[in-house]
């Protein structure tokens, strides 16, 4: 199953919730109730790889150094330059 999330179309009239948190959970369940593992999986992927992209060298690095250690270049042999 494919899912599109995407910008609402501009309509005549504008929507308002009363409780847009309880909206945004219950479709947001929803979605995920539709997906299978696979689709779950792919989503969480491009969704990470979205967010990293935006994120700069130094951020990247601190994010993964925080997260794995400085041995994480090596185990996946990735050579990385300090500039000065």
């Amino acid at each position: 199953m494919i899912i599109f999330l995407c910008s609402p179309t501009p309509t005549k009239t504008q929507m308002n919730f009363k409780d847009r948190d309880s909206v945004i959970d219950s479709y947001a369940q929803t979605i995920l109730d539709g997906m299978d593992n696979k689709s779950m999986e792919r989503f969480v992927y491009d969704t990470l790889v979205e967010n990293l992209t935006d994120y700069t060298n130094e951020e990247l690095a601190t994010e993964i150094v925080e997260g794995y250690g400085e041995e994480w270049f090596a185990d996946n042999d990735l050579e990385v330059n300090e500039t000065v």
